[in-house]
């Protein structure tokens, strides 16, 4: 991932990747209007081999990320798999800033 100058605004898409021990990840890449910052859509892909399953966004009742009810479930998929702007919106996310100011990892 490109990292940003101080100051810059940050331009679509963004992306937050979860390695597992052997280095194989589960990638969140959610794009976004430059200007509204709205979110448009997105996918997620999963190397082949990945332990991890899902991407758990903010913290359940009980302050655990394993209890929100924000999970992007991609179970057996190796590969990458589109998530729409509904399913964001769905998990309360409508902008970028939305689901970035939330607690992300990964989990089997």
């Amino acid at each position: 991932m490109a990292t940003r100058a101080r100051g810059d605004v940050l331009q679509s898409p963004w992306v937050s990747r979860f390695a597992d021990y052997q280095g194989l990840a589960i990638t969140l890449n959610v794009t976004f209007n430059n200007a509204t910052r709205s979110i448009t859509g997105g996918s997620i892909t999963r190397d082949v081999g990945c332990v991890y399953t899902k991407v758990l966004v903010g913290l359940g009742g009980d302050g655990r990320p394993d209890s929100t009810d924000k999970v992007f479930n991609v179970g057996g998929l190796e590969g990458t798999q589109s998530v729409g702007a509904a399913t964001f919106t769905s998990r309360g996310f409508t902008t970028v800033e939305s689901i970035q100011a939330l607690q992300i990892t990964a989990s089997p």
